[in-house]
């Protein structure tokens, strides 16, 4: 018997496989490389620890911009998609998109955050957020304000989270 034998392998150095020229995901900047570097210190950086080093970047640049994510992701060797899963997951972080400029706009002076839990929502949590967006709209013509719903923020029937950005 004269069998064919045709290889697993491909021959060396030929293969169907096309290699990535870059990182999937948006472009790193520089200058947020060096900002979270500069903030997190040297590293290594360790995965386990992600949700530490987005608190320290959420507290000296009052908010999550997309530029610090991506430069965040690059030095943990991590995708962005993990990294913006992490910071999205949790209520108290601001994540912002950068302007079709590149421009990054400056973070809310207040950030109201609105349990919208079903407790929340059976007490009255609806209510109290178009009610605050009414005072909002009246008091601060122009002025800087964030008012998001939250998930479950606390234990109580109707929970409020009140801080200045950045504390």
């Amino acid at each position: 018997m004269n069998a064919t034998v045709i290889p697993i392998l491909p021959a060396e150095g030929a293969s169907r496989q096309r290699k990535r020229q870059a990182p999937k995901g948006r472009a790193v900047r520089p200058e947020a490389l060096a900002e979270v570097q500069a903030l997190l210190g040297p590293g290594p950086y360790r995965r386990d620890r992600l949700i530490e080093y987005l608190h320290p970047i959420q507290d000296r640049f009052g908010q999550l911009a997309t530029p610090h994510l991506a430069a965040l992701a690059q030095l943990m060797r991590l995708s962005q998609a993990e990294v913006f899963e992490v910071a999205s997951f949790y209520h108290h972080f601001d994540i912002v998109r950068e302007a079709a400029d590149g421009s990054v706009p400056a973070p809310a002076a207040l950030t109201v955050r609105v349990c919208n839990g079903l407790a929340c929502e059976m007490a009255g949590a609806a209510g109290l957020l178009q009610r605050l967006l009414q005072l909002a709209q009246q008091a601060l013509v122009g002025g800087n304000l964030g008012l998001q719903p939250a998930g479950l923020l606390a234990k109580a029937v109707l929970a409020l989270e009140l801080g200045p950005a950045g504390l």
